[in-house]
């Protein structure tokens, strides 16, 4: 860790203050950056894709921005060392990879090599930072893909699999969420199981926005990718949006919205890093977010303002996610 933060000065040393970006496990590693006191003064802004979400939602301890205690990574290390017989850290560097690549993906709830909440690096938990307005106070991009994070372009579930899943998840809330994302068939199912996984992560960015916006004065735009690249079957899914952002469309046959959607995509990025503010000339107006909004930019097949989910099925997540415990 002491290594890992050691490299960042050296970056933030040689090119000045610098926006940061990533994606997925590297939305995590941004977040963490974005939070942690030995970065302050050092970034001027953030883009965190699959991204930032309420701290109450389950998935923020099943996904990439999952984290363990101290004591936990501590108790996992002591182990880990004797599993390898070694007793210090020249032994540890002195093993193969094929041995230290034993642990699951860090996002993940399993104890790992992962995010650790040290009071340090990591200076409290995602709630307390949030309300204690902890986070570097720099402009914000943070957003989902469509199918993602338990929606599935592919999705094939009977009617009772929904049923099953609705109340495994939400328990007590199972037919508020039944009557919400209503199903009667198969096909039906598949459709109300996505958008209830998508409104999730879209209303659950909105809440985390919340969060941030009651003591922070840097602004948000949040988004949903929705464009699902071709020579693949899986829609909009998880990394589907990195090539359009980077302007780096390879490997397959693109079609000339594909370039187009990268030229808009990339130019919103880079307005974001070079001005903090993704708007700019020829693109569709990008609104930065409030404590009252219900809307999100839609970014792929179409662009501009579009609804997370209804008000009933907002303040339906609002109820669910208070009578959960946050990270």
């Amino acid at each position: 860790m002491n290594n890992c933060w050691s490299k960042l000065d050296e970056h933030f040393r040689l090119l000045g203050r610098s926006p940061l970006m990533g994606q997925s496990a590297g939305s995590a590693a941004t977040y963490h950056i974005l939070n942690s006191p030995l970065t302050k003064g050092k970034i001027v802004g953030a883009i965190i894709q699959s991204g930032l979400r309420d701290p109450h939602d389950p998935s923020a301890v099943e996904l990439a921005e999952g984290y363990q205690t101290y004591n936990v990574a501590e108790e996992y290390v002591i182990s880990f060392l004797e599993s390898v017989n070694c007793s210090t850290i020249s032994c540890m560097r002195s093993l193969p990879m094929e041995t230290l690549d034993t642990s699951e993906f860090g996002g993940t709830s399993r104890t790992s090599f992962k995010g650790t909440l040290d009071y340090y690096c990591m200076p409290d938990t995602y709630l307390s930072t949030l309300k204690l307005g902890l986070s570097h106070d720099v402009p914000i991009i943070t957003g989902s893909t469509r199918d993602e994070s338990g929606a599935s372009y592919e999705l094939n579930i009977t009617l009772a699999t929904y049923l099953s899943s609705v109340n495994s998840t939400f328990a007590s809330f199972a037919d508020r969420f039944f009557e919400a994302y209503q199903a009667s068939d198969s096909f039906t199912a598949f459709a109300a199981q996505n958008t209830q996984y998508t409104d999730r992560s879209t209303v659950g960015t909105q809440f985390w926005a919340n969060y941030w916006l009651s003591n922070r004065t840097s602004p948000v735009w949040t988004y949903l990718w929705d464009h699902a690249p071709p020579g693949q079957n899986d829609g909009a899914a998880h990394m589907t949006e990195i090539q359009y952002t980077q302007y780096n469309l390879y490997n397959v046959y693109y079609e000339e919205e594909d370039y187009e959607i990268a030229e808009k995509m990339s130019n919103y990025w880079v307005d974001f890093i070079k001005y903090g503010n993704p708007n700019g000339d020829g693109l569709i107006y990008w609104d930065n977010i409030n404590a009252s909004t219900t809307t999100t930019q839609e970014l792929g097949d179409g662009w501009g303002p579009k609804i997370i989910a209804s008000d009933d099925q907002i303040a339906l997540f609002e109820s669910w996610f208070a009578s959960l415990a946050a990270i």
